[in-house]
């Protein structure tokens, strides 16, 4: 049985202007020990489907009452809020994309991480102070009996992130969630911290779901890889599937617009032109025709999984039989992509 399963997943937000749809049926696995990419551009759901797992969802949104979230067999949508409470930091932690905003800035550090330890753990106040001069040992913060007593702004912007990752481990989680843990960081000290987290995931074996937008980063550290657009799976596979044999234009396109340093003849980096969808009036049938040069009449219908083997699956019309007489229409900016490889099984 996979750690986490989610099901159908359909998050919605009721605005002015008409009901938002961030995540529209979504669905996906992860198994225990294992790290999970998620990546798309901003806007594809990626952040909400954490929220959602979370249950931190609030109004104006909704999780859909047909949306399934399993964590260890149990749906977590099916939970009351007081059990929730026990799950989140506890079994399910989560890095939020920017730690000044989510540390609290009125309280000291060791305070922050000593609570959750003390809430979770049982902990008395000297034990909580010493499992969390602990952690903030582990993630490599110096002096950490002095710096307990800090407040987040006298912390850079790197060790608010260590911080933050000393946090959500201090429970000793099954599933962590990193949303854009490195964001803003410099490239040396994104290093340190996923290299921090991979060995505190070697040392506590939880699983992670790292969010983020920056492909090296999921090639570095991610075993599986699950690419979104228009708030729902356009491709997911294995790391070297994704990398090596992408198979929808879309992510073709993500890869296509990277800086290569091992291709010596290249010059320009190779845009995916447009927009991304209005979640508002997301188009029928395939979310991402109108920016392929590949889009094609039967595009317009609900878009089946293919699939290739090896876990390799994704949702694109050119593998189905019935593309074979269509002809391709017409895009004024396309993004230059591979051509299709061979039809897959649907």
């Amino acid at each position: 049985m996979p750690l986490l399963e989610v099901k159908n997943l359909r998050t919605t937000f009721n605005t002015e202007d008409g009901l938002v749809t961030a995540v529209n049926g979504l669905s996906y696995s992860l198994e225990a020990g294992s790290t999970l990419g998620i990546v798309g551009e901003s806007g594809s759901g990626k952040s909400v489907n954490a929220l959602s797992i979370m249950r931190l969802i609030q109004r104006p949104g909704q999780i859909d009452p047909h949306s399934e979230v399993f964590f260890e067999g149990t749906n977590l949508l099916e939970k009351s809020e007081s059990d929730m409470r026990k799950i989140r930091g506890r079994k399910i932690a989560m890095i939020f994309q920017d730690p000044m905003t989510s540390l609290n800035p009125v309280l000291t550090i060791g305070e922050q991480i000593s609570e959750a330890v003390q809430l979770h753990l049982g902990l008395n106040k000297k034990e909580a102070f010493d499992k969390t001069v602990e952690m903030l040992k582990k993630v490599r913060i110096p002096l950490p009996e002095k710096r307990f007593y800090d407040y987040p702004h006298q912390f850079s912007g790197g060790m608010r992130q260590r911080v933050m990752i000393a946090m959500a481990l201090s429970c000793d989680p099954k599933l962590l969630i990193a949303d854009e843990p490195t964001t803003a960081l410099d490239v040396t000290i994104q290093a340190q911290i996923l290299e921090l987290m991979s060995e505190m995931q070697r040392e506590t074996g939880a699983a992670i779901i790292l969010i983020t937008h920056d492909l090296g980063v999921v090639a570095e550290v991610c075993e599986n890889v699950l690419v979104m657009y228009g708030g729902n799976m356009v491709e997911y596979g294995d790391a070297p599937q994704i990398f090596d044999t992408p198979k929808m234009p879309y992510t073709q396109g993500l890869l296509a617009s990277l800086p290569r340093l091992d291709v010596r003849d290249r010059q320009r980096l190779e845009p995916i032109p447009g927009q991304p969808p209005n979640l508002l009036r997301l188009p029928p049938g395939c979310a991402f025709a109108p920016r392929c040069r590949y889009r094609m009449p039967i595009c317009a219908e609900p878009v089946p999984v293919y699939d290739f083997g090896a876990g390799h699956v994704a949702r694109c019309f050119l593998y189905d039989e019935r593309a074979k007489d269509q002809r391709p229409i017409e895009v004024e900016t396309a993004p230059i992509v591979s051509a299709p490889a061979e039809p897959a099984r649907a």
